[in-house]
């Protein structure tokens, strides 16, 4: 096949702000280009320097990374991206109660993500890292629990745009503290739930599949194993 005609989704090889949309593109079975910037090493403008010599060649209104490219479709934003792929493919709420549910966890995730992100980029990781287990996790995890409740998915019965970026997040933290994550049985049940779905499960399995590192060269953890 002719490689224009394949969408291309270009970040860095890691998971980062891409790997939702890698994993709902391989759950709709869409053949796309998973196209990788950076080296790894210490240096961050080394990481960078792939992307930047071509970050104003591409044609979009605002270059950044993640991309998704699609014929004249041309995106940046990584949620832009994801509600674009879920209106195209279906996974999104179908009534107000659901919209409304995917919006505010949508946005919700954006803090999980932040506060961890705040963690492992800053000075005095071990320190931190211990009261952000003892205190901010914990809240986290009772919010997003209490919110999952004893649903399938975290707006209804049926799949939707939002959850691969909770699994996503949700696995970060696991792998950051899988004792406390361990605690709340709805949502390892729903970790469990997404990796068992087929097309997860074999591409999970794949060489194609990044599992490590979680963040660029700019981070205490995630990055070095």
């Amino acid at each position: 096949m002719d490689i224009t005609a394949v969408p291309t989704l270009g970040y860095y090889n890691i998971r980062g702000a891409a790997q939702p949309i890698r994993l709902l593109l391989k759950y709709k079975d869409v053949n796309f280009t998973d196209k990788y910037y950076g080296k790894f090493g210490g240096d961050l403008d080394l990481y960078r320097g792939n992307w930047l010599k071509e970050k104003f060649t591409l044609g979009f209104d605002f270059p950044n990374i993640p991309y998704y490219m699609d014929g004249s479709i041309k995106i940046t934003q990584s949620l832009a991206i994801m509600r674009y792929l879920a209106r195209i493919h279906g996974l999104i709420a179908t009534d107000e109660a659901g919209l409304v549910r995917q919006d505010v966890l949508e946005q919700h995730l954006i803090d999980v993500r932040n506060e961890l992100i705040a963690v492992v980029v800053g000075d005095h990781f071990e320190s931190n890292k211990v009261k952000y287990i003892a205190k901010t996790l914990p809240k986290q995890l009772d919010g997003l629990s209490r919110f999952l409740g004893t649903r399938q998915w975290f707006t209804c019965n049926n799949i939707n745009y939002v959850d691969f970026l909770a699994y996503e997040r949700l696995d970060w933290l696991r792998l950051f503290s899988p004792e406390t994550v361990d605690k709340y049985q709805n949502l390892v049940q729903l970790l469990t739930r997404f990796e068992s779905l087929p097309p997860i499960k074999a591409y999970m399995k794949s060489p194609e599949f990044i599992s490590w590192p979680l963040f660029g060269p700019h981070v205490v953890w995630g990055y070095k194993k």
